[in-house]
């Protein structure tokens, strides 16, 4: 098997999408009777051995058991240049299987487009195969506060605070009695006041990380790396 030929198939029909055979038999010079591994992005995995003409055969599929057990969604303000992007690689690598992009008050970009939300896909498909994963990360369409649902009763929702008034991230209890997390990460500048207030009154409890103040990027990726250390059952 070469390495790091792993590819998603969604289908699972037996043939491979044209950019999984172009990638398989034109980028790694896979030949038949060659094997990779193959996902179907919901949790399961299998070594396959490639055929002919884009064929492959799947044999017994496995759950490798390499995801949190608690399901993480990150709602990330929408931010200028390729921090998102970097935020969104990070993210899928930790485990985190929904981001939601907002389009806050002081977000600089306010309409990032279809292409835009295209390449986010992509950015969290490859990284969903770099580190090993098997669930697909759904991006979805950017979204302003008021469309937002509120938080279930299974759900940990946690707003990403500056204020020292906020509760500190390190001193939520190590309970499990949720099932998901939602965490929400502000643009440069951070949440206005009334989206604050937003977040507060639908059930989302404020947290802030501590003295120092982080980049969009940065302030989640800690927040992200601190709750799913708790959820691998380790």
């Amino acid at each position: 098997m070469v390495p790091h030929a792993r590819v998603i198939e969604t289908e699972l029909a037996g043939r491979l999408s044209d950019d999984n055979r172009h990638r398989l038999e034109r980028v790694l010079r896979l030949r038949e009777g060659d094997s990779f591994v193959i996902t179907d992005g919901l949790g399961h995995e299998t070594t396959a051995v490639l055929g002919k003409s884009g064929t492959y055969h799947a044999p017994t599929w496995e759950t490798p058991g390499r995801e949190p057990e608690i399901e993480t969604t990150l709602f990330a303000a929408i931010s200028k240049g390729e921090r998102l992007e970097w935020l969104i690689e990070k993210a899928v690598e930790m485990g985190v299987v929904r981001i939601v992009p907002l389009i806050a008050e002081r977000c600089v970009v306010k309409n990032p487009g279809d292409g835009k939300v295209e390449r986010w896909r992509k950015v969290a498909a490859t990284a969903m195969l770099q580190c090993g994963g098997c669930i697909l990360p759904e991006i979805s369409a950017p979204m302003k506060l008021t469309q937002l649902a509120k938080p279930g009763q299974d759900t940990l929702p946690l707003l990403l605070h500056e204020e020292s008034l906020s509760v500190s991230l390190h001193a939520l209890p190590q309970n499990r009695d949720y099932k998901k997390i939602w965490l929400a990460s502000g643009p440069e500048g951070g949440f206005s006041d009334s989206e604050v207030d937003f977040f507060v009154n639908s059930g989302w409890q404020a947290v802030w990380l501590g003295k120092r103040l982080f980049k969009t990027d940065t302030a989640p990726t800690i927040a992200l790396a601190n709750l799913l250390a708790r959820s691998w059952g380790a």
